[in-house]
């Protein structure tokens, strides 16, 4: 190190970084805007960085010691190469989209209660658990069903009350709230 380097103020080092900056910035932001595909967001953090390590380095940025400009521009490729090995080992995400609806998020306690349900709709005889599937289970009014079944609205409403009273009262009915 020379006494110049050694008796630096950060006034020194602020200019000799501008400089760098002022010099180099447009062609390595061009060099990196290359490298990233066109990914101008990527491209700009990278050059930050890039100044950032040669705001640490100053002292190995001197024409004697080599080519600032193919110092900066190897160290910008380096932490693009380094972005494009991290890309591939880290999984693939998908922005979700909320015009297709929402996710589907089955828990362990959800697939269970529909275990639950499904099995104790298996008890029922069919037509009363064709009432509760056509109401309840479906969202439609007792109207709709028996339309949709070509029966009587009161012969649904009456399958429907026997259908969940044997629930209310079969083994392991505390489950039955599911439905009820």
């Amino acid at each position: 190190m020379t006494t110049d380097e050694a008796c630096e103020t950060p006034f020194n080092i602020e200019g000799r970084i501008r400089d760098l900056f002022d010099q180099h910035r447009q062609p390595l932001l061009d060099y990196t805007t290359r490298l990233t595909r066109g990914d101008a967001a990527w491209a700009e953090d990278v050059v930050q960085d890039t100044f950032i390590r040669a705001w640490r380095h100053l002292d190995r940025l001197t024409p004697e010691l080599g080519s600032v400009r193919g110092w900066l521009m190897r160290v910008a490729h380096n932490r693009v190469m380094d972005g494009y090995r991290a890309a591939r080992t880290r999984p693939v995400t998908i922005d979700f989209d909320e015009s297709h609806g929402s996710p589907v998020e089955d828990s362990s306690e959800d697939v269970l209660r529909k275990s639950v349900v499904t099995n104790m709709l298996d008890q029922l005889p069919a037509l009363h658990r064709e009432a509760i599937v056509a109401t309840i289970l479906s969202d439609r009014t007792m109207a709709q069903a028996a339309d949709l079944l070509g029966v009587p609205e009161g012969t649904i409403k009456s399958r429907v009350f026997y259908a969940l009273r044997m629930l209310r009262s079969a083994p392991g009915s505390d489950e039955t709230q599911l439905i009820a």
